[in-house]
């Protein structure tokens, strides 16, 4: 299982980068679950991220977009800012713009939000479009983690429809330290932290060293796995 960290700044980008984070999330999280930074700010993080040797894939988040055009100038905006992977959040019933975002031109990967429950016919039609990844986050972080929102047999469901259709499966919503062992159990391909590695809330400054024990007990639950 991989780590993803969310940061807000370069400065924060570099940090999590050096304490070894697999994917850097690029989001504001004062703005929610998928709050977006401005264009500059993620052009900045991305321009320093590749100056680092060892550079780790970037994904960014559009914030909230009203209409399916909106949407997508938005995600043609921040693709241009050369991240890698542009987030979008899926609300139930959106097969339009599914649709739409699957043949957009970017690498795209919808989230869903858990608070919402999830909306199985929606999954079935991610899973057959052309995403290299999906997610499922939560909204409300003031409800608790993901694993209040849904059961742990729901995200087993979850992360093996996603791997039914070919693409990496990844969790976040508020994980701490002590979900590892859970979400090594479902297997994700990767997890997403934000409120565990900053000193205090998800809105204060995120710590490094928070970061590079996260990466200490993943590698630690990784090798209790068996074989």
């Amino acid at each position: 299982m991989k780590l993803l960290v969310s940061v807000r700044s370069v400065d924060e980008a570099l940090a999590a980068a050096a304490a070894g984070a697999d994917f850097i999330d690029l989001k504001e999280p004062s703005g929610g679950a998928l709050g977006a930074l401005p264009l500059a700010t993620t052009e900045a993080i991305v321009a320093a991220l590749q100056r680092e040797r060892g550079r780790r894939p970037i994904s960014a988040t559009i914030g909230d977009c009203a209409g399916m055009d909106a949407v997508l100038d938005r995600v043609a905006a921040t693709a241009a800012c050369g991240v890698d992977y542009v987030k979008v959040g899926v609300a139930p019933g959106q097969h339009a713009l599914l649709d739409a975002l699957a043949v957009c031109g970017h690498a795209v990967v919808p989230v869903f939000i858990a608070d919402h429950g999830i909306d199985t016919a929606l999954l079935a039609r991610a899973g057959a479009l052309a995403f290299p990844a999906l997610m499922l986050d939560t909204d409300d972080k003031a409800r608790g983690s993901l694993f209040d929102l849904a059961s742990e047999a729901q995200l087993r469901r979850f992360v093996t429809q996603v791997r039914r259709g070919g693409k990496l499966c990844g969790l976040a919503g508020a994980l701490r330290f002590e979900h590892l062992p859970r979400l090594q159990a479902i297997a994700p391909d990767f997890a997403g932290f934000r409120s565990a590695v900053c000193n205090g809330a998800r809105t204060a400054a995120l710590d490094p060293q928070r970061v590079r024990a996260l990466r200490d007990r993943l590698q630690c639950e990784d090798a209790a796995q068996p074989a």
